[in-house]
């Protein structure tokens, strides 16, 4: 804590960096790029850990039946370079840990990967029929000018609680919540209640054309990380838990009340297994009264260089964004009403 503090001053520079810089874009003097289908933008202003990806699924759920999609990412981490579209070699060292798992999870939909979005709306025109294109992780990338923009935010983290890097952990100041058509606060508890939602709507201070949602992450039942592996998961044993997300705390949580957590493995976000690592992984596995590993949906899909040993072992828990106040229908003829109305065959 006494390190931000001295971090402070340069958090007010970069405040004033990012701050000068979206004032060119508002002003047109950086310009964003606009395009004549719909985009649909999924970002956060907090670093990390916020939920983007479910609602991404969520999304592409309420639109996949009717729509052919896109979804364009900069594949964080990966170890290619330039705009690329996923195929069937594609893995998460390829496109990324988080497109390959929606790729996976959702065959059908097309998935586009640049550090630059430009190049990465070229290559999709170019390259794919597509209806609808939702860009992950784009709050901050503004050449390109999406049609409905969503702004995901950690109930655990609030806002107005922090500060931008390196004090802080926002990437931009919280007046950038104004560029946000949708507001998603996401990672709500169990107990959030009608009072807790007025208190953040105050303190949101959210426009008249903003929509404000509150949501909550929704754990299943493990699913065995081997396709091969047909056996049911096997309760009541030790397990051990796995996480190399940004933010562990709530999976560790669910695990911690679900289930016998014998030992906890931590690795930094979006993090590739290296030799020793797999060695770690493998001892902590190896007392005979383990019979289990889980790890997150996200870890999952990185697990393919690892061991048969730990694969057959290794289970993950799948995880659903649900909205809260009964205002799951709202919010998706919301969704479904703006790619209808800029959709060029609507």
């Amino acid at each position: 804590m006494q390190i931000r503090k001295l971090l402070y001053p340069f958090s007010l520079l970069y405040a004033g960096i990012t701050s000068v810089r979206n004032k060119c874009f508002d002003a047109g003097i950086l310009r964003s790029k606009g395009y004549s289908l719909p985009i649909i933008s999924i970002g956060n202003i907090t670093v990390g850990g916020t939920g983007k990806t479910p609602l991404t699924e969520y999304l592409i759920r309420i639109l996949i039946s009717d729509h052919k999609l896109t979804l364009l990412s900069r594949g964080y981490k990966r170890k290619t370079k330039g705009a690329l579209l996923a195929n069937k070699s594609s893995n998460a060292e390829t496109i990324g840990d988080e497109p390959f798992q929606i790729k996976s999870k959702f065959p059908s939909i097309n998935v586009a990967v640049a550090e630059k979005r430009v190049e990465g709306m070229n290559l999709i025109l170019k390259n794919l029929q597509t209806d609808v294109v939702l860009m992950d992780d784009a709050y901050q990338h503004r050449y390109v000018k999406p049609g409905l923009s969503l702004l995901v935010i950690d109930y655990n983290r609030p806002l107005w609680k922090d500060c931008p890097f390196p004090a802080g952990d926002l990437r931009e100041t919280r007046n950038g919540q104004k560029r946000a058509d949708i507001i998603v606060v996401n990672k709500c508890p169990e107990n959030f209640s009608d009072k807790d939602k007025a208190y953040w709507l105050k303190k949101l201070k959210a426009s008249d054309d903003q929509q404000v949602f509150f949501t909550s992450i929704s754990y299943g039942l493990p699913k065995a990380v081997d396709k091969n592996n047909k056996e049911s998961f096997q309760g009541g044993m030790p397990v051990v838990a796995l996480a190399g997300i940004a933010r562990p705390e709530g999976f560790i949580d669910h695990l911690k009340n679900n289930y016998k957590v014998h030992d906890q493995l931590i690795f930094p976000d979006h993090h590739h297994f290296s030799s020793d690592d797999v060695d770690i992984i493998t001892r902590a596995i190896s007392d005979e009264k383990i019979r289990s590993l889980i790890t997150t949906e996200k870890d999952a899909v990185r697990f393919h260089k690892l061991p048969d040993l730990v694969k057959g072992k290794a289970w993950y828990i799948p995880i659903e964004l649900r909205i809260l106040f009964s205002e799951q229908e709202k919010f998706e003829n919301i969704i479904r009403n703006y790619v209808r109305d800029h959709s060029n065959y609507s």
